[in-house]
């Protein structure tokens, strides 16, 4: 681009200089100009073409300036943009991958959350069957009058008691003594609790958990439920002695929790 302008410059300094030299020949071959004449007018054209070449420069040199500035301020502009562009870019890459890993842990939270609430229905139904306790035996043990001993015939049925906890899940057997209405209330609410205690002894020596079971001496209240002879039982007691003897009992209660079928199965393949 600069070599165009300086041709351009010459051309133009070229046609000036003819411009004004061809008249000034015409008229020293005429005649009509002396040496000295021609000598003035050329060192005119030469100043005047100085002076035009001069300002030609100036203002090349300024479009030249001005150009090279605009340039620069482009090639910046367009750094700037292409920088920016870059940093988009990259941000946007890093949004893209973080919204990749975000929802990875969204899908694996979703999972783990899917994971506990089954695990929990699953904790919450066995607590229930758990806590579902169902009453699988009953059974009673007479005793003397005043007395809190248990005779061998009782101890042979409390023998079934056991063989029907040992095959129950989580067991519990309830025990309540009573007495007959003979005597103060206080000696025979002791009494009734002497042979509950009684009753219970012998269950933990044949093993069985002493948290699984649970004792109370009513004395000679009237049993309430679930504690109430067998209806055929205070059928069949017709005299005053027979009903006295009767009363002189520990009642059990026999309770299995949860699934007592599956329960008794598993226990028995033990």
């Amino acid at each position: 681009m600069k070599a165009d302008r300086e041709v351009k410059l010459i051309k133009l300094r070229t046609s000036t200089v003819w411009m004004v030299a061809v008249p000034i020949l015409v008229l020293a071959t005429s005649g009509c100009a002396t040496k000295k004449y021609v000598r003035q007018n050329m060192n005119t054209v030469n100043a005047k073409v100085d002076k035009l070449e001069k300002h030609t420069n100036e203002k090349i040199a300024y479009l030249d300036n001005k150009l090279n500035t605009e340039m620069s301020q482009a090639n910046e502009q367009i750094a700037t943009a292409n920088q920016k562009a870059t940093q988009a870019m990259d941000a946007a890459q890093q949004a893209q991958g973080t919204a990749s890993r975000a929802m990875e842990e969204t899908e694996s939270n979703s999972a783990k959350i899917s994971a506990n609430a089954e695990a929990t229905n699953t904790l919450a139904s066995g607590m229930a069957n758990a806590l579902n306790y169902q009453l699988v035996e009953q059974g009673d043990v007479t005793f003397a009058f005043g007395k809190a001993d248990l005779r061998p015939a009782d101890k042979a049925a409390l023998d079934a008691i056991v063989a029907k906890y040992n095959s129950l899940p989580r067991g519990v057997i309830e025990l309540a003594g009573f007495t007959d209405p003979i005597g103060s209330a206080n000696f025979n609410l002791a009494l009734s609790r002497r042979r509950a205690q009684a009753v219970e002894r012998y269950l933990v020596n044949q093993k069985v958990p002493l948290r699984a079971i649970n004792i109370v001496g009513l004395g000679k209240e009237m049993p309430p439920a679930p504690f109430a002879p067998d209806q055929a039982v205070q059928a069949a007691a017709t005299t005053k002695a027979e009903r006295h003897q009767l009363a002189r009992r520990v009642h059990i209660n026999v309770y299995g929790a949860g699934d007592i079928t599956q329960g008794t199965a598993s226990r028995s393949q033990q």
